[in-house]
């Protein structure tokens, strides 16, 4: 059955299939379907998703089970929720995650990746009194070929799970269940690939040069909107000299740590979009005094995934989703956190790792932190800022609803003829000056100081990268 393209085209025979298909994989081949009705609404409000359009699919039926004999049993009826995932509305952002593959890897990891993973912890775990698997929304459906995108998996907010907010950031007990789920997928696929190479067997995982390409202006456009802002600020003076005269440096030095994978400690499956919003969360309640309390996290949001430094995941995770008071006053627990649990966990599966100590890994961390800080100074600008959500809406879904003009379809063409073009290494300028021009409106937020969230979390990272001396190559 052709699969719709985007949320406007979902019609009851597919989502009918679409249950169809998970109830025989889940409960019985033989089952039959009768879908009694099914809604469609926006999943997140405009700014909130840049790479796909998402949608909330809540559907009811009827299903029946056909035994041996012949006879049916009798009706049940259930209802499900799930979301759905399709590829941008808009036509370059569409192509450029096509060509990133992003999608393929997000479908492939929710598929098989993460089974594979999970399948592989089951086999080999010494002590399974603590799950260690990882957790991750259920996969109901989903298509990737040259014609159709499509992924379906489970509503986890209808199962108690939330986001948190991320103008306030994670506080010290979430951050520690993130570094702790996040050292998971990194022990688990490093111990997989020392006996089956995950790369090989997907070699979509391999770290995308496409990906890396856009880094380099992305760090550069981060750090001008930095000086922009650094030259407001009159008692800032000895940091916009630093910028000044360092700027094309720092991004060369950016670029040399990300792409030079021989120069890394560690490689492992990194999840590469590790901050606050891919994270969900369910809590009980205590009933003598009310207190919530943290008892499951969900990763969300695996299309940035490849085979790459997993250190750049915890980097990613404190520089866009803490506070640096959180990070003075407890960075240390938290990294021993994650690397306690990432060696009990190769030691648990027979992989231990002999050149992994605090200390060598704290180094990794200390040599690799230039890549964080300029990754999580764009992520707190693009998604703090209100000029950063008008983005994100308009590049996920510029018009509302996909076009069917013929201006529509004259921009889809011309995506899919320039986007490998303005790609290519020679015409990076291009890809910078687009970018500079999309988020100039970020940096001029950022000057006029309204925003005290986003001024005062872009002037964390500022001060603290300063007195890390990272602006000083």
């Amino acid at each position: 059955m052709k699969s719709p393209s985007n949320a406007y085209a979902i019609t009851h025979e597919w989502v009918e299939f679409v249950v169809q298909q998970y109830e025989a994989k889940k409960t019985h081949p033989n089952v039959s379907i009768k879908l009694s009705s099914f809604s469609v609404v926006q999943a997140t409000k405009p700014g909130e998703s840049f790479n796909a359009e998402l949608v909330l699919l809540d559907a009811s039926a009827e299903l029946h089970h056909q035994s041996n004999d012949s006879e049916s049993s009798p009706s049940l009826k259930k209802d499900y929720s799930f979301i759905a995932k399709f590829l941008s509305l808009e036509p370059f952002n569409r192509e450029l995650i096509k060509a990133a593959q992003e999608h393929k890897r997000e479908l492939l990891l929710y598929s098989k990746v993460v089974s594979d993973l999970n399948s592989h912890w089951l086999a080999n775990a010494v002590n399974q009194d603590e799950d260690q698997r990882l957790c991750v929304p259920e996969y109901i459906y989903g298509i990737c070929n040259a014609s159709e995108y499509v992924l379906v998996m489970e509503n986890c907010k209808a199962n108690r799970f939330e986001l948190k907010d991320k103008t306030q950031g994670l506080d010290l007990e979430h951050t520690m269940l993130a570094v702790q789920h996040i050292a998971r997928l990194h022990a688990l696929s490093r111990s997989y690939s020392l006996s089956s190479d995950l790369c090989k067997k997907y070699p979509v995982l391999i770290i995308n040069p496409v990906i890396s390409k856009f880094l380099k202006p992305v760090a550069m456009i981060t750090l001008k909107n930095v000086l922009k802002y650094v030259k407001t600020l009159p008692d800032q003076k000895e940091i916009m000299v630093k910028l000044e005269k360092n700027q094309h440096a720092i991004c060369k030095k950016f670029q040399m740590i990300y792409d030079d994978q021989s120069k890394h400690e560690m490689l492992c499956l990194s999840h590469g979009d590790y901050w606050i919003n891919n994270l969900l969360f369910c809590y009980s309640t205590n009933d003598q005094d009310g207190q919530r309390n943290v008892e499951g996290i969900k990763l969300i949001d695996w299309q940035m995934a490849q085979w790459n430094n997993p250190v750049f995941d915890l980097h990613y995770l404190l520089n866009s989703s803490t506070t640096l008071a959180l990070r003075e006053n407890h960075l240390d627990t938290i990294l021993r956190h994650y690397h306690t649990t990432f060696m009990s966990i190769s030691e648990n599966l027979k992989t231990p790792v002999s050149d992994w100590n605090f200390e060598q890994f704290m180094a990794e961390f200390e040599r690799t932190s230039l890549v964080g800080l300029l990754l999580g100074m764009c992520l707190v600008q693009g998604t703090l800022s209100k000029a950063g959500e008008k983005v994100s809406s308009q590049a996920s879904n510029p018009s509302g609803r996909p076009g069917s003009s013929l201006s529509s379809k004259l921009k889809s063409v011309a995506a899919k003829v320039l986007t490998p073009i303005v790609i290519s290494p020679s015409l990076q300028f291009l890809t910078e000056a687009a970018m500079k021009k999309m988020l100039a409106p970020i940096a001029q937020e950022l000057i006029e100081g309204k925003n005290k969230i986003l001024n005062d979390r872009f002037m964390e990272l500022l001060l603290e990268a300063d007195k890390k001396s990272l602006f000083d190559v």
